[in-house]
Formats: structure tokens, C-alpha cells, sequence
């Protein structure tokens, strides 16, 4: 996973630089760059650094940021410590040496270089998505939003940055703020990519049954229509959002696409409760009993199958209990 970070972050919203020397691998390395050939790209880049006696520094910088595409991070680090040993207030180096620490579990080292790159450059917009980001994930969550927020400000069509600000959001407990920043997000994106899929996976997860998920996720399921995780993610967010006929569509699609997935099972039998239709959840609920459960998985169904007398999952909704069998 830090190595698909580092991919995303250094690709996104960046373009094939040429070197500044008539060197032709250098249009070679761009060609492989324009068809995702991103080690032969930084193998070539590499080549044309160390035959200029260390001298192309543009050739460097190219090679490093084709390595951490490729999730070579490592062999970036290598080469960016190189570049700085020559040029060590370069912000934007120091910004790709942090992606790269970070994608290396170095998260102290990678702030130490995003706050060199904004002592320099206070206005870095990556930068300072990426340490808000750090900020975050140690606690310092206003701080760290009030960076994240300024950064996307900076660059409002960077999308990743965007993504960063919901994921941000989300954890500091604001819904609403994070479904409006994956929104922006998602907009316009140019493809539905494995990794965009992914990220809309991400954040229906972060928000759970939010009515915004079940728009983000109609591109995974036009492309895996029977992708359980995301039939029954989409079922929630439409039985929350009120559009409950839909939703239990896609949560009965999602039990019978795996009808041993405890999640999905125990999502459509949620939903059956709220309809009052207790002996089909009941029904759904056996099943999911009769499989090998995790600890999880047993907690997750304890929430809707409770001993007679102590109530429905739905809470004081005037249907039957639904009753765990002993």
C-alpha cells in the first residue's frame, strides 16, 4: 500500500518533463512514461543521469519520480539524497524525498522534509497536503485539517489532495464534509481506473451508510456488477438516503452474489428488520450463523440476533424479536 501511495501522489497532476539535453533515450524515456512503463522510463532516465557525470539534474529528478511511480522508493531515495547532497534547499526535491520516505514507513523523516520544502516554499500545495495528512494520522487533527484545507485551496483541481481533505474529514468526525470533498474528488475523473475504483471503495467504507456512497460506487458496479462489497455498500447508502425498494435490491443481489459473506448477510437482514419483515431476517440470520464465523463476524450478528425479550435490532420498532437460536 505506501508503495501505491507514492505512485498516486507523485503521478498526479504531473506531466512528462523533457530533459534539458539532446540526448535521444530521453524521448524514449517519455514514450515509455505515456504507456506506464514507469521502471523501464526510470531505468533510461538513470542511464542518462550517470553518463552526464551526475551533472543533468533534470535527468535525476526525472528518474527519481519515475522510481516512485513504479514503487521503486527505495532507488528514489537513493538518487533524491544524491540530488540534495548538490542542492539541499530544493522544495520540490525535498517534497519528493517526504513521498518517498513515506512510502519507506518513515513518517518522521517525510515531515521533517515537507516542513524544509514549506520553510522555503510556504505555499507548496503538496506539501502541505502531505503533512496535514501526517498531522492527522498523529492527532493533531485542527492543525492538520487547516493545512490539508489551504493545500486544496492552493490547487483545487488536484483530486488526490481532495481525497486526503474527505479521508481527513471523515476520521475527525464531520460526514458531511467528507462526502462533499470526495465528491469534488471523484468529479470529472478521467477513467474509471483500478485505483479510483478502489479509493470509491475507501470512502464508502469511511462513511458507512451515507446516502452520498451509492453515487460513488455506480462506476465499480457498472464495471463488476456482481462485486458483493459493493452491492451491499450501495443497498445501505440507498435504504439510508430513503430510497429503501432500491436498496434492498442491491443488499439481496449482494447475499445471493456471496452467501457467505457475513457483511452483506448481516446488511440485508438489518435492512429486512426496518421493513418489519422479521422472519425473512430471521431466515438470514440462521444462514449466517451456520457458517464459520470470525470474532468480528459473531459480534457483528450478535447486534441483530438477541436472546427473546431484549428487542429487535431496529431498536423500539413495534415488530417482533428476532431471536438468536441456543
Amino acid at each position: 500500500m505506501p508503495a501505491l501511495l507514492a505512485s498516486v501522489l507523485v503521478l498526479q497532476g504531473v506531466s512528462c518533463v523533457s530533459a534539458p539535453v539532446d540526448d535521444p533515450r530521453a524521448a524514449r524515456a517519455e514514450a515509455f512514461e505515456r504507456v506506464g512503463s514507469w521502471s523501464d522510463a526510470a531505468g533510461l532516465w538513470t542511464q542518462i543521469y550517470f553518463d552526464s557525470g551526475f551533472e543533468d539534474v533534470e535527468a535525476g529528478r526525472q528518474a527519481a519520480r519515475a522510481s516512485l511511480v513504479a514503487g521503486r522508493a527505495d532507488d528514489a531515495l537513493v538518487r533524491l539524497n544524491d540530488l540534495l547532497a548538490r542542492d539541499p534547499g530544493a522544495p520540490r526535491l525535498l517534497e519528493m524525498r517526504g513521498t518517498a520516505r513515506e512510502a519507506l514507513g518513515q513518517p518522521s523523516a517525510a515531515r521533517a522534509d515537507y516542513e524544509a520544502a514549506l520553510a522555503v516554499e510556504p505555499d507548496l500545495p503538496r506539501a502541505l497536503v502531505r503533512l496535514g495528512t501526517l498531522d492527522v494520522a498523529a492527532g493533531q487533527v485542527e492543525v492538520g485539517l487547516q493545512r490539508l484545507a489551504r493545500g486544496v485551496a492552493l490547487d483545487p483541481g488536484d483530486r488526490e489532495a481532495q481525497f486526503s481533505l474527505a479521508v481527513a474529514l471523515a476520521g475527525a468526525g464531520d460526514p458531511d464534509g467528507a462526502a462533499e470533498a470526495f465528491e469534488v474528488a471523484f468529479r470529472g475523473e478521467p477513467g474509471a481506473t483500478a485505483a479510483s475504483l478502489g479509493q470509491r471503495l475507501e470512502a464508502s467504507r469511511l462513511l458507512g451508510s451515507h446516502p452520498s456512497c451509492a453515487a460513488w460506487l455506480a462506476p465499480l458496479l457498472a464495471a463488476n456488477p456482481q462485486h458483493t462489497e459493493a452491492l451491499w455498500r450501495v443497498g445501505q447508502s440507498e435504504v439510508a438516503g430513503g430510497r429503501r425498494a432500491d436498496g434492498l435490491r442491491h443488499l439481496e443481489r449482494a447475499a445471493e452474489s456471496d452467501p457467505g459473506d457475513v457483511a452483506a448477510l448481516a446488511a440485508y437482514a438489518a435492512a429486512l428488520l426496518l421493513e418489519g419483515r422479521d422472519g425473512d431476517a430471521q431466515a438470514i440470520i440462521d444462514h449466517a450463523l451456520g457458517l464459520e464465523l470470525t470474532p468480528a463476524e459473531s459480534e457483528l450478528l450478535d447486534g441483530l440476533a438477541r436472546p427473546e425479550g431484549e428487542g429487535t435490532a431496529g431498536g423500539d420498532s413495534g415488530t417482533d424479536s428476532v431471536s438468536r437460536p441456543r
